[in-house]
């Protein structure tokens, strides 16, 4: 069961883009006039969050995986049974480690993994819906972080966290098809007008539409994404923070 534990890690969990991604999706909520503390304890709970549900999700996505991913040999038949129970087992001690450590974010915790399990159960045939699931436990999280932090969110910030992974995510169609660069265009371009609100300043529609004429030169990089989901929390925390 451990060596199957170790095969995932070494496949699926990728420690310097989940901090990366930690850090990106905490400046969404937190500020500056946060403690270290605060930060600290903040991403903790992220970086665990994120690493839990990957794994969870993971567990649910098997079909689609065996498919479109060979190389993850956790996913043959007689690993893949040993591999469900691991996931069951992290699901349990994690849900324990939020009621004693984050309390206030218990019960939320606890029914998106509830609401993800019956979501992953009554489509699991769907490839559209599986790929949407993950997605919805970003506003989430951030929701529990801002509960976490004392800190007060719009809950258009929360709805950018779930446009900015969606755009993120569909770069995979434009990987395969070049002329589906509308589809992260159009998500992240949503996901920028929740972040810098360009009705109450019409100059920051300058930081909706210049990233993404350059998201649209650069269409064929592959870096592309990872320019997408930095840029736009790292000029949010500037223009709101700074």
């Amino acid at each position: 069961m451990i060596a199957i534990l170790v095969e995932y890690i070494k496949v699926r969990i990728h420690l310097v883009q989940l901090i990366g991604l930690t850090l990106l999706m905490s400046i969404l909520v937190l500020s500056t006039k946060n403690t270290l503390v605060t930060w600290v304890h903040s991403m903790l709970f992220l970086i665990a969050s994120f690493i839990v549900f990957r794994i969870f999700d993971d567990a649910f996505s098997v079909k689609t995986d065996r498919v479109e991913h060979p190389e993850r040999t956790y996913l043959i038949p007689q690993k893949f049974k040993l591999f469900k129970i691991i996931t069951t087992i992290i699901i349990g001690v994690y849900l324990l480690s939020i009621w004693l450590l984050f309390p206030t974010a218990f019960l939320i915790i606890f029914l998106l993994v509830v609401s993800s399990l019956i979501l992953y159960l009554l489509f699991a045939k769907k490839v559209v819906v599986l790929k949407l699931i993950p997605l919805v436990k970003y506003p989430i999280l951030l929701n529990c972080v801002s509960l976490i932090s004392f800190n007060e969110i719009e809950l258009g910030i929360l709805l950018s966290s779930f446009l900015l992974m969606a755009g993120f995510d569909s770069f995979d169609a434009v990987k395969r098809n070049s002329n589906r660069i509308w589809q992260p265009l159009l998500l992240l371009f949503c996901c920028s007008l929740l972040l810098y609100k360009p009705w109450l300043n019409y100059i920051d529609i300058l930081f909706s539409l210049l990233p993404l004429i350059l998201i649209y030169i650069i269409r064929n990089e592959s870096f592309v994404r990872y320019f997408s989901i930095v840029y736009f929390p790292i000029t949010f925390f500037i223009l709101t923070h700074l």
